[in-house]
């Protein structure tokens, strides 16, 4: 049989008092954020109304200790947009109010955020049955073999990735993330020694495949697995591993356009001479040029916050300013695109390998280019844009709004599918599914994409999923 359900229990004392102080916060936040809108007419303000509104239902979630994927979705959004927007305000542009252009997109974010929040719930009624009994998360169980397999196999992501084929790295990298999710989400009992060594492997492997390919994308999923994985498991001393990742990949970004010039003009150069390089870098970025000769208190001062400055920039390219772009320049600049973004939505569902010719839906160097992010003669840099600014580049206004009903539908229907996959609650199939639909930037044939591959990857699985399943990890 699976692993009995377990009843959650708190301290009814803490429970109260958390709730009354989170309770008074927020009314007390919404009130003045309300009264500075109103009288005030800041833009910031409505700033800071989205953070309340992207962080609520994390607050409400953390103290009932009960996480829903609009939770997260939301959290992310928070860390991704309003955070590094905040950010630009205080930090990098160091003005007092946002440029006009920012407040009318966080102002649609605003009504976007709401209307995706609230279809999420209306659907959750009827795709999240109601009568399911509530269980406590449960770790997956790994025998030692298991447990190694699935750990070389991260580990061995730098090593063989420029021999597969394009058309399998998707499927690779799906994998990849999946088997993160599962070294996150399992334990394997008396092997606790190696499976230490073996965690300690993959950070290793993240580092090293940011050194092969400059790209942050593996350290990055990395630090949010972790976050979630201690969300759910309430091992909140693992947070600090995010919070310290976050700080190196924001010192990494001030200089990873050059290291990746680098990379690029030297494709054979040794792991030693990129470790070089890139310490060099970050040497001359946060040392030399901080470099003081002076000794007073004014110049050290000085020098702290140019560092600090340093790496706030680099936190800041976190953010995606998609939607301000699309909205300022459609459609007085560029015209409606009128789904032409959504036409391979309906052959998504089509393997390659069986349409050698389906219509490709690379929509992102044409969008790089048509917005001015790219230069004209770039024709391989590609650039994110948010589903929401998608949408609006499309339909305007209302395709905004219909997005968000969307979205909140994805969400509910792929949160009931995490609690099918092993017919119960798993800390592995919350965080396996959650990934393709919390990000921010991304357009939503890339989120459908990320979906269907997902679930194709842990369904050919899914009978050896269920065996791990099978062993009570409370006992």
């Amino acid at each position: 049989m699976y692993a009995p359900a377990r009843r959650e229990f708190f301290h009814p004392t803490f429970f109260n008092v958390y709730f009354l102080v989170v309770f008074v916060f927020l009314s007390g936040s919404v009130a003045y954020v309300l009264h500075q809108i109103l009288f005030d007419g800041g833009g910031v303000n409505y700033l800071y109304l989205l953070m309340l509104i992207q962080i609520t239902p994390f607050l409400i979630a953390f103290g009932k200790q009960k996480y829903h994927f609009i939770t997260f979705t939301l959290f992310n959004h928070f860390v991704c947009y309003s955070i590094p927007k905040y950010n630009q305000l205080k930090n990098i542009y160091k003005v007092d109010d946002l440029f006009p252009e920012a407040i009318s997109s966080i102002k649609e974010l605003i009504i976007c955020t709401l209307i995706m929040a609230t279809s999420y719930h209306f659907f959750r009624l009827f795709i999240f049955y109601s009568f399911v009994e509530r269980e406590k998360y449960q770790l997956l169980s790994l025998s030692r073999l298991q447990l190694t397999v699935v750990s070389f196999y991260v580990i061995g992501v730098p090593l063989f990735i420029d021999y597969l084929p394009s058309w399998a790295l998707i499927f690779h990298f799906a994998a990849v993330a999946a088997d993160l999710v599962l070294l996150m989400c399992s334990h394997s009992p008396k092997n606790e020694l190696v499976s230490s060594f073996l965690r300690i492997g993959v950070f290793v492997s993240a580092v090293l495949y940011f050194i092969k390919t400059g790209m942050l994308t593996m350290v990055g999923n990395l630090a949010g697995y972790i976050f979630i994985a201690a969300c759910l498991r309430r091992n909140y001393k693992l947070l600090l591993i995010p919070a310290i990742l976050t700080v190196l990949g924001s010192a990494v970004q001030t200089v990873k356009s050059s290291f990746r010039q680098f990379i690029f003009n030297n494709p054979t150069a040794q792991y030693s001479e990129r470790f070089e390089v890139l310490g060099t870098l970050l040497y001359e970025k946060f040392l030399i040029e901080e470099s003081i000769e002076e000794t007073d208190e004014d110049a050290v001062s000085s020098g702290t916050r140019d560092v600090g400055d340093s790496l706030l920039h680099g936190f800041s390219r976190l953010g995606d300013d998609s939607l301000e772009r699309v909205m300022s320049w459609t459609p007085s600049y560029v015209p409606f695109w009128n789904g032409a973004s959504y036409e391979s939505l309906p052959y998504l569902f089509i393997p390659r390998f069986l349409w050698s010719d389906k219509p490709s839906r690379h929509i992102w160097n044409r969008f790089g280019k048509t917005y001015g992010f790219l230069s004209d003669d770039d024709n391989q840099t590609s650039v994110a844009v948010n589903y929401f600014a998608e949408a609006y580049m499309n339909f305007g206004y209302m395709g905004m709004y219909i997005c968000g009903i969307v979205m909140g539908l994805i969400i509910s229907a792929v949160e009931r599918l995490s609690y099918y996959f092993l017919k119960g609650y798993f800390y592995f199939a919350f965080m396996a599914f959650l990934m393709p639909v919390m990000s921010y930037a991304t357009d939503l044939g890339s989120i459908i994409q990320s979906i269907l591959i997902v679930s194709s990857v842990l369904f050919l699985f899914r009978k050896q999923f269920l065996k791990m399943a099978l062993k009570d990890d409370y006992s």
